[in-house]
């Protein structure tokens, strides 16, 4: 796994290229790459049951379908036709995704789209649109990343489809990716992009332990490879909120230059870059994780991880102590509760979280 994409990263800048086809060339490019894919989708049902259809697609269908009744069924997460046509394409990828961030602090750069509202992301179909994107924004002195995405919800307006290089996956990853996407179907609070990506992490990692050990047993191997990818993972994530820490303190000193915060910032990132040459080899599991080259990262890197990865332990809090351990009850109650609170829906799993704690006591 090459930890600068994560499996389950969302790309709901691309679904935004397609809610409303605008007369921008962005909007009206997207759209017309979009909708051509979509068109041609096959019925997962017509692929599985050609004779000519490879052994290994007709397993990864079949697993599709296993894990798509448990997102309903056991994970309480809306019932779609996502996932029910399958594209063919030589890419190994959907799309590429454009992030950014101030170059002397953690403040995102966001894009507004119509429906969705502002989001930190942009998609391209094409790698030099993406490019290009990112070449505009550097010259704004903006750090930048350019990432691949294998999959993004298109929020319940479109039916998602499978791609033909998922394939090649673990079940537990295709199942996390499933059921990520299936948390952004289920809900999506509009100007909350942090609580989003959190809540759609969360769930589909949790729910993907649900599936894989109820699939498998307690002592599987698929489980024992499982988790010894997410150990490599929480601890190259815990490797890069230290560096952000250190950053953040840096950029919060008000007395300093954006010449010295830079400064600062080329020294911590290279400091920490040795740091985690000494300690991969003993730290992570994984080759790609043992030779991630730590000097690249910049503000928009550690950012993405940040979006994704920042609160994940309220969230498990609130599984453990209100959700009593199911993540069926974990989507209703978080859900009730967003309908309501909306953007300030973080806040009230807090006070939920802090009222059922003081109850228990």
């Amino acid at each position: 796994m090459n930890p600068s994409i994560p499996r389950a990263v969302v790309a709901l800048a691309a679904a935004a290229a397609i809610v409303v086809c605008l007369s921008s060339c962005w909007y009206s490019k997207q759209a017309a790459f979009f909708l051509s894919e979509r068109a041609g989708a096959v019925p997962v049902s017509k692929v599985a049951a050609d004779s000519s259809t490879p052994e290994r697609v007709a397993l990864f269908l079949s697993n599709v379908e296993s894990i798509r009744s448990f997102a309903v069924d056991r994970a309480g997460l809306s019932s779609t036709k996502n996932y029910t046509r399958y594209v063919t394409t030589d890419k190994g990828y959907v799309a590429d995704v454009v992030s950014a961030c101030a170059a002397d602090s953690f403040d995102r750069h966001y894009w507004r789209y119509p429906v969705v509202g502002a989001l930190p992301y942009k998609g391209f179909y094409e790698k030099a649109d993406a490019d290009a994107e990112a070449a505009r924004l550097k010259e704004a002195g903006l750090d930048v990343i350019v990432r691949k995405v294998d999959a993004f919800s298109s929020l319940g307006f479109f039916k998602d489809p499978l791609y033909s290089f998922m394939a090649d996956y673990e079940e537990d990853e295709l199942a996390e990716l499933v059921l990520h996407e299936s948390a952004h179907a289920t809900l999506f609070v509009k100007g909350a992009d942090q609580f989003n990506e959190e809540f759609a992490t969360f769930v589909g990692r949790v729910a993907t332990d649900v599936y894989i050990e109820e699939r498998y047993g307690p002592d599987s191997d698929v489980k024992t490879r499982r988790a010894s990818r997410r150990a490599d993972g929480q601890a190259f994530v815990a490797f890069l909120k230290e560096t952000a820490r250190r950053l953040g303190e840096r950029y919060g000193d008000e007395s300093m230059s954006k010449g010295d915060r830079l400064a600062e910032k080329a020294a911590i990132i290279a400091a920490r870059a040795e740091e985690y040459r000494i300690e991969a080899p003993t730290l992570f599991a994984g080759d790609g994780y043992r030779n991630f080259d730590m000097g690249s990262i910049n503000n928009a890197y550690i950012d993405l991880y940040r979006l994704y990865e920042e609160d994940l332990g309220l969230y498990q809090r609130y599984f453990e102590v209100v959700a009593s351990g199911s993540i069926r009850e974990f989507v209703s109650s978080v859900s009730a509760l967003a309908a309501t609170a909306r953007k300030d829906v973080k806040r009230q799993m807090e006070i939920r979280l802090d009222h059922d704690t003081r109850r228990s006591e």
